[in-house]
């Protein structure tokens, strides 16, 4: 009997163990997600220390994007991967310590934050460019759809385990399970027989980053997506990061468990939009990833409009379902379409211009929260990526991108 596409790649052992450690290190990431909220809110901060956080990770991660890039394209992308694993389990692991010993300050979260954004820097590279190393072309789609599954498991069980452990025992705990999950993550990925290499070392590394911008700026489809996604990001950040903790208190008078169940829901859209898209074959990547775009769009407009936790759920399912498929075809049409000595610096390129206006986005959104409430953002956001989607399909590159 022929097995779903979807899990050819587990097939591969490298690939199997890569997966497994991503599906454990974002399952960490999510608990604590819900965490950091609350325990920002527990010492008696409010929208400015919310948004103050989530600025600190964008910069942190823009200044060093670039150079984690170079880097991924120059050495060995499982070593990478295996080292911002390690220092993150013992970053998460040190602030669990000061939060159960009631020590815990603001500066601590800023600068946990701050160090995942430079990890994230790193890693990201290195994970966009490593998956084409590990299986064959033909299976790229399933791949990356499988991989997507890491997110979208953890995104279910994650929030709901965070939203368990900040309510009854503490933001602690939840802390503590993200740098466990950290460490298991560093081991499976340390185990694979990864082949990958960097590009040539003759180079500088300054020269490298010039050879990827001038390769992305050569190719309208790629500048246009990356830089034309860095108004929606900024709309994108601010609306989860800052505005939905205060919509489901405000709001929707819920708690760290509504929280958790509203990151839940999205995990579940995640987790089917995966499976579907690993089995059908589509040609036309371009038109299919704007229209998955402005139905994500729509789901941005009933967070802001459908103001009921039922409605946020339905937003949340929608907006999961739309992420997913989007990010899938955009990192095929990357893995296809960029020479693989620049897979890494490229993906730096759309991660720092899709991220270029995040740490503008904490003070905007704070902004238009106090003037206008929690549902603005999210009104405001959704007409955005809609607006992006009618620009991009008067574009032939885009509309041709097979």
């Amino acid at each position: 009997m022929r097995l779903p596409r979807i899990v050819e790649p587990l097939r591969h052992r490298d690939f199997r163990l890569l997966w497994t450690g991503q599906t454990l290190t974002l399952l960490g990431s999510f608990i604590s997600n819900v965490a950091f909220p609350f325990q920002i809110l527990l010492l008696g901060g409010g929208v400015g220390e919310l948004a103050a956080l989530v600025t600190v990770w964008s910069v942190a991660s823009l200044t060093f994007l670039l150079i984690g890039g170079a880097v991924a394209d120059r050495f060995p992308r499982r070593t990478l991967i295996v080292v911002t694993e390690t220092a993150s389990g013992i970053v998460m692991g040190t602030v669990a310590i000061l939060a159960f010993s009631g020590r815990l300050e603001f500066w601590h979260l800023y600068a946990a934050y701050g160090w995942a954004g430079i990890a994230t820097a790193f890693s990201v590279p290195a994970l966009g460019a490593i998956i084409p190393e590990l299986v064959p072309e033909e299976i790229l789609v399933a791949s990356n759809a499988v991989q997507g599954l890491s997110r979208q498991s953890a995104r279910i069980g994650g929030p709901l385990i965070g939203g368990i452990l900040v309510a009854t025992v503490g933001p602690g705990a939840a802390f503590a399970a993200d740098a466990v999950s950290f460490g298991l993550s560093a081991g499976a990925v340390a185990l694979t027989r990864s082949r990958a290499t960097g590009a040539e070392r003759g180079q500088s590394l300054l020269a490298q980053i010039r050879e990827g911008f001038a390769y992305v700026f050569s190719v309208q489809w790629l500048w246009v997506t990356i830089f034309g996604f860095s108004i929606v990001v900024a709309g994108i950040i601010g609306s989860i990061t800052v505005a939905l903790p205060l919509l489901v208190t405000e709001v929707l008078h819920g708690d760290s468990v509504t929280y958790g169940l509203l990151t839940a829901a999205f995990g579940i859209g995640e987790a089917a939009t995966s499976a579907v898209i690993a089995q059908v074959k589509i040609r036309r990547i371009g038109v299919a990833m704007y229209l998955f775009n402005a139905l994500a769009g729509v789901s941005f407009l009933m967070f802001g409009l459908v103001l009921t936790v039922p409605g946020a759920l339905v937003a949340s399912v929608l907006n999961g379902v739309t992420f997913t498929a989007f990010g899938v075809l955009w990192q095929t049409a990357l893995q296809l379409h960029v020479p693989r000595r620049l897979l890494g610096r490229v993906t730096s390129v759309d991660w720092f211009g899709g991220t270029l206006l995040a740490p503008l986005a904490p003070a905007a959104t704070a902004f238009l929260v106090s003037q206008h409430g929690p549902p603005a953002v999210f009104v405001l956001t959704g007409i955005g990526m809609i607006l992006l989607t009618v620009f991009a399909l008067m574009l032939p590159s885009i509309r041709d991108l097979e």
